[in-house]
């Protein structure tokens, strides 16, 4: 379709009656990519799992979940020249693991971005807008709380037709 790929090493891994795994390795792209230069060479592909991603390996990392990169490997990983033009800064102590520091973990600051849950049971990332204000006067007049409210409107039983004395 007219895109030009950078290098791809692909790697047959083994092949089993009808399917066949192959270590696919690009340099830039996504998904889609992996399935358009699969289905060019006459390959469906069922499912795609990410092994790596750049110098990184994902093993055990679990699915959905996130790994912050300790200082010591990235400065591995990078290299000099690479860390040079990217103007990172590796000379600041390296942060130890929050399990081993003697002092009390502080609280998280309250984020506008948080993960609920939807109808469906998938967790979401949402972020709210508005003030804190805001958002604390909504949420206590949901819970009842608040301003009185005018009454509903609606069916209130059968009115009476006959003129009232005075």
């Amino acid at each position: 379709e007219g895109v030009k790929y950078g290098p791809i090493d692909a790697t047959l891994e083994r092949d089993q009656s009808s399917n066949v795994w192959v270590v696919f390795a690009i340099r830039e792209g996504k998904n889609r990519e992996v399935r358009n230069v699969m289905a060019h060479l006459g390959l469906e592909v069922n499912r795609l799992i990410r092994i790596s991603y750049g110098p990184f390996q994902l093993a055990e990392l679990e699915e959905g979940k996130v790994e912050e990169v300790k200082t010591r490997v990235l400065r591995e990983q990078l290299g000099e020249k690479i860390a040079k033009i990217a103007g990172a800064d590796f000379t600041r102590p390296e942060q130890r693991d929050a399990g081993d520091d003697e002092a009390p973990a502080r609280k998280p600051k309250p984020s506008k971005r948080e993960t609920i849950n939807d109808r469906k049971g998938r967790r979401v990332l949402v972020q709210r807008t508005g003030s804190e204000e805001a958002r604390a006067r909504n949420e206590d007049e949901a819970n009842g709380y608040g301003p009185p409210r005018r009454p509903k409107r609606g069916y209130h039983g059968k009115r009476d037709l006959k003129p009232q004395d005075e």
